[in-house]
């Protein structure tokens, strides 16, 4: 793995902005020996099928999406039941915080997260480390936090569009997040570029920018990714490297011994 320069230099001299995956989780179950499914997997088990393309269009390939099938589950079955049937397909219950997460959150004190378990806070509690906890849409606060952009299974899931659309930053908050992403190396762990997760968070750090963001790099969670999805976040000024968590994390320990 060709851990970046900058992100080991900016670890180092605390100015690195930390963006955390559910992959940190799927690393988890597997240390426990949990079943569970890709973000592409549990898409498809809350039945989500493509929506049929304009004929004769050439198009690249379409991104399952958790938001549409939850929703419709949702519709079909109501909330509790379609969260109840999330938190299963995705395997959160029951998991402890590996190595990774501990390291986030020794070594950061801004830690912004798409996941919907607990792991960091766990991490955090384990090693009495106090971070302040900031949901869905609410402003940023001073110290050692943990934004979780997307609530958590026992505290405010935003799982649908329409629960995405309720909770965004004002404009105070985009801000700030536009100050921290100027100030600090920016880097996202925990993703694969071809799914859901990702897609939704860059964009809505783009908005909050109010422009393409700068120069970022993405930890690429082990898997193949086809050349087209590669390309088009290279083209979005991503900087690529695949590294799961765990290894992501070790490679840094090491660098900053």
């Amino acid at each position: 793995m060709n851990l970046p320069v900058e992100v080991i230099g900016a670890v180092r001299e605390n100015r690195c902005l930390v963006f955390v995956g559910s992959r940190f989780a799927a690393e988890a179950r597997e240390l426990a020996g949990v079943p569970a499914h890709t973000g592409r997997e549990v898409a498809k088990s809350l039945g989500w099928r493509p929506a049929r393309g304009i004929p004769g269009r050439r198009q690249g390939p379409i991104t399952p999406s958790i938001a549409e099938a939850a929703a419709a589950r949702e519709a079909l079955n109501g909330r509790d039941a379609m969260l109840a049937e999330l938190q299963t397909l995705s395997g959160a219950a029951g998991l402890q915080p590996t190595s990774a997460h501990g390291f986030v959150v020794d070594h950061f004190e801004k830690v912004f997260t798409t996941a919907l378990d607990g792991l960091l806070e766990e991490a955090a509690a384990e090693r009495g480390r106090a971070f302040a906890a900031v949901g869905p849409g609410e402003p940023l606060v001073d110290g050692p936090v943990i934004v979780r952009m997307r609530g958590s299974f026992g505290n405010q899931p935003v799982v649908t569009s329409a629960d995405l659309g309720a909770v965004g930053w004002d404009d105070a908050t985009k801000s700030e997040v536009r100050r921290l992403i100027r100030s600090h190396v920016v880097l996202f762990v925990g993703y694969r570029p071809d799914e859901e997760e990702f897609e939704l968070l860059f964009d809505q750090l783009a908005d909050a920018y109010r422009a393409e963001l700068p120069r970022c790099h993405l930890a690429v969670a082990q898997g193949r990714i086809e050349d087209y999805q590669w390309q088009r976040w290279v083209w979005r000024g991503l900087l690529l490297f695949t590294a799961d968590p765990t290894e992501c994390m070790k490679a840094l320990s090491d660098e900053l011994k």
